[in-house]
């Protein structure tokens, strides 16, 4: 046996040492033009941004810049540009862009789609969405990959005939009407079980639920008249950046095809008549479509069919004579509650991988600081850990961080302690393999890596104290590098060995 390393003597302050990591700070931008962020307007953001700018996204509070194509007096930055030299799109400033757009026309200038496209290229995540017919087609309906993963001209929903897309529940009395859209009864969505990112049996990222909470997010505010979210019949398409034309769906890093969008959530167009509108023949329709770019080296991005799932007339009925989804005002009812998880998934999932790397060092000191594992953890100096001591400090810290947050987080959090071990390539390779054997498939790999990583920054504690300022990414990454090749190593080496002795007595027994 060996002593084991007396962390919490270094843990007691440790909030004092997030500010270290200032550069990791999740950074948002959300974009409107003719939506806004005013407290008291319906199309107001305000019910959206507040989620956003509450939340914790690994352990850090966001930074939140509105900013608004017009004159928004309660935006941040008004008159805004993708281009501006103070505050466009650049990777360097924003980690996630929000894209809410209302006006049909005229579309962005090409420097601006640019400008989106190299945030885009670099890993920077994109969110976007605007509503029926071609609502939002002005913001987003140039952008790459975007324009192909929603209807945002031809082809898209009206709002007044028989085809319109109505997910519009009658309220308590029964009768289909305007108003049901602002009352305290959602409409269902329907979680697509089967997509490559959540992994088959589990709800997509982006509908996965904080525990002790189980199965998905299949609510959604309801409208009688959105728009519509698709995956593109062509994965061959190319766009031109900076005079070079590019694959608009590149193919996955380590091999195969071109990465697809896929459909994340479907919901149901149903409903009667009421004045203004024509009953509709029944049809379900994409509501939620995500673009898993990280696995291609780009950035992620998601469509949703209308920005009604996110403007106050739908969450607590503002401008409205109904009461809204929040039942006394100022309360979230269990429905509201989940969709401003969906909001939170969405800054989460869409977070590049670089900054969601960063952020994973104070991430695992806060949680190393509450219970179980400030009680109950042992951890070994990194240079006398065994292989199975490594595995299973990655399994008890992954275990403690499920029961905070969605599942996908820890998932995400190990898959980059593998590849920070192996390398990304090989690490794809791995977790393409599944499970053949047990003990030596990625996730158990991943977890001795994460267990070396958890120890590895433990051991920087006593002389994180000491400073003043840090550079995150000189710092830490290296130290990650070594720490975790050490952990995939010896739990490679340990486990190979055991089957080797069992192939062994396997052969005795067969001779």
């Amino acid at each position: 046996m060996h002593a084991t390393i007396d962390f919490r003597k270094h843990l007691i302050e440790i909030e004092k040492l997030v500010p270290l990591w200032r550069e990791c700070t999740p950074r948002i931008l959300v974009v409107t033009d003719s939506l806004d962020y005013a407290p008291g307007n319906a199309f107001g953001l305000t019910q959206f941004v507040s989620t956003l700018a509450q939340c914790t996204i690994h352990g850090m509070t966001p930074v939140i810049v509105k900013a608004s194509r017009h004159n928004d007096p309660n935006a941040d930055v008004q008159g805004f540009s993708f281009t501006h030299s103070a505050h466009g799109l650049v990777k360097s400033r924003y980690d996630v862009a929000f894209l809410l757009g209302f006006d049909s026309g005229p579309t962005l200038p090409p420097p601006e789609v640019d400008a989106i496209a190299r945030f885009m290229q670099a890993g920077g995540g994109v969110f976007a969405t605007g509503d029926h017919a071609s609502l939002g087609a002005a913001l987003c309906s140039e952008i790459p990959r975007v324009r192909s993963m929603r209807f945002w001209t031809a082809g898209a929903p009206s709002m007044a005939d028989d085809k319109r897309l109505t997910t519009n529940l009658p309220g308590d009395d029964d009768v289909y009407e305007f108003d049901d859209q602002a009352d305290v009864h959602p409409q269902r969505l329907f979680a697509n079980y089967r997509t490559e990112s959540g992994g088959i049996g589990n709800p997509h990222p982006l509908l996965q639920l904080p525990p002790p909470a189980v199965g998905a997010i299949e609510v959604f505010p309801d409208h009688p008249h959105e728009g519509e979210c698709r995956i593109p019949a062509n994965l061959a398409t190319k766009f031109t950046l900076d005079a070079q034309s590019l694959d608009e769906w590149p193919a996955a890093l380590g091999g195969g095809g071109a990465v697809s969008p896929e459909m994340v959530g479907l919901t149901v167009s149903h409903g009667d008549a009421f004045p203004g509108k024509d009953a509709v023949v029944p049809r379900a329709f994409m509501a939620i479509v995500a673009y898993d770019g990280q696995r291609a080296g780009v950035g992620r991005v998601v469509t949703d069919a209308t920005w009604h799932h996110f403007v106050n007339v739908n969450l607590d009925g503002s401008g409205s004579p109904r009461s809204g989804l929040q039942s006394p005002p100022g309360t979230d009812t269990a429905a509201l509650q989940r969709i401003r998880q969906y909001y939170v998934n969405l800054a989460t999932w869409l977070m590049p991988q670089t900054t969601r790397r960063c952020r994973r060092f104070p991430w695992l000191y806060l949680e190393l600081k509450r219970y179980p594992l400030f009680e109950e953890l042992d951890l070994p100096p990194l240079g006398e850990a065994t292989g199975r001591e490594l595995r299973q400090v990655g399994v008890q810290v992954s275990e403690a961080l499920a029961t905070r947050v969605p599942r996908w987080q820890v998932e995400e959090l190990v898959a980059d302690a593998l590849e920070d071990g192996i390398g990304a390539e090989k690490g794809r390779a791995l977790r393409s393999l599944g499970a053949r054997s047990e003990r030596l498939s990625a996730s158990e790999i991943g977890l001795a890596a994460l267990g070396a990583l958890t120890i590895a920054s433990v051991e920087r504690l006593p002389e994180l104290v000491k400073l003043r300022e840090l550079d995150p990414h000189a710092a830490f990454e290296p130290m990650a590098a070594e720490a975790t090749r050490l952990g995939v190593r010896r739990y490679v080496e340990s486990t190979r060995h055991e089957l080797a002795q069992l192939d062994d007595l396997l052969h005795k027994v067969v001779q």
